[in-house]
């Protein structure tokens, strides 16, 4: 997980800073799956991806 998001923040930094802070950590409205998993139900960037794999990336929304 963690080259993906090495990778995004290479091929669209703007992108990068809206899903990263300033320390590389996936802000915290920011929600990132690997399948169906959460990242950080898993070992967060240190999640191993394998070929095949469908990393999602959803911002939190909240209202009423």
């Amino acid at each position: 997980m963690r080259f993906c998001v090495e990778e995004l923040e290479r091929r669209y930094p703007a992108l990068y800073r809206n899903v990263c802070d300033e320390t590389g950590a996936v802000r915290r409205h920011i929600n990132v799956f690997v399948n169906t998993h959460h990242m950080r139900d898993r070992a967060g960037l240190d999640t191993p991806l394998s070929p095949g794999d469908e990393v999602t990336i959803l911002p939190a929304v909240s209202g009423g």
